[in-house]
């Protein structure tokens, strides 16, 4: 059988469409649109272009779903629609125009069902898993894989670069002021600095720094894990007036040249403040978590 997953976030607006027989489960399909919602967000609420923005892509959507004969898909949103002033009144809308029901994760929620399409992948049994997007991020700590702690903080990559970002990427002053945020909605968690060595990395941000990394040979093939040292060694590469750093990024992902070094300076933060060592990339989301959880019951 197959089953769509729409996932409105902060940064992109994504359809998946799974199969799925018995225990098997494949993605067959994917698209995407980079409609960075949070930059029409003013004084807390989604302006009416934005609105207008995300109408036209959803009845897009829609209409592909009829097209491709899928009849059991759902839709849900993050940090972007459930952080603004007017989502009552963006919900509804969403419901008279496109006819559909926007299910609104909580931030506690998506830190599970990101740690839920994880967990079979995971190299570890214990640890801390973050989903970093763009507009928040997901802090799930884990023994025995199992949750013990899970929380949401409002800094993900494109948040911090409308905020704090001037140019393409951050200068040492802007990297710094990300830096000190992170460590502010950190210990706002009341965590307490607990120690994780292992830490899973889910999010477009976070593969695209470990592509990065590839390209550059500072990652090898064959390794499974990044050492988190370099993500020194990489930001250091990434210069805000050289060119180069530009196309390195520009190469691997253009549609991340603005939020990566955001990305990248949240990622070393945490890892800091964790004592993280090294990270495990995940490839599945809180897409493949809401599909296990939400439709299948697992």
């Amino acid at each position: 059988m197959l089953y769509g997953i729409v996932d409105i976030g902060s940064n992109t607006v994504r359809l998946n469409v799974y199969h799925c027989k018995k225990n098997d489960i494949d993605l067959i399909f994917s698209k995407k649109e980079n409609l960075g919602l949070v930059f029409f967000i003013k004084k807390g609420k989604l302006s009416a272009k934005g609105l207008e923005k995300l109408l036209t892509f959803l009845k897009k959507i829609k209409k592909d779903l009829h097209i491709l004969k899928i009849h059991h898909y759902r839709f849900f949103s993050t940090a972007v629609l459930r952080n603004i002033e007017n989502r009552a009144e963006v919900m509804d809308l969403i419901k008279k125009e496109v006819g559909l029901e926007i299910d609104l994760l909580s931030g506690e929620e998506e830190g599970e069902l990101s740690f839920l399409g994880s967990i079979s992948s995971l190299n570890n049994n214990q640890g801390i898993l973050i989903d970093l997007g763009g507009g928040s991020v997901e802090i799930v700590l884990f023994k025995h894989k199992k949750i013990i702690k899970n929380c949401s903080i409002p800094i993900g990559s494109l948040k911090m670069y409308k905020e704090y970002v001037s140019g393409i990427l951050p200068d040492k002053t802007e990297s710094n002021l990300i830096k000190e945020r992170t460590i502010l909605e950190l210990e706002k968690t009341g965590i307490n600095h607990q120690k994780a060595h292992f830490m899973c990395g889910v999010g477009g941000s976070i593969r695209t720094i470990e592509k990065i990394l590839r390209d550059l040979h500072l990652l090898h093939k064959k390794d499974d894990l990044i050492d988190v040292k370099l993500l020194k060694k990489l930001h250091k590469q990434l210069s805000p007036d050289d060119k180069k750093s530009h196309d390195k990024i520009l190469k691997i992902k253009p549609s991340r040249i603005h939020t990566l070094v955001p990305a990248l300076i949240i990622l070393e933060t945490i890892t800091s403040y964790f004592g993280c060592e090294v990270i495990q990339t995940s490839k599945n989301s809180v897409r493949e978590g809401y599909l296990f959880k939400k439709i299948l019951n697992r």
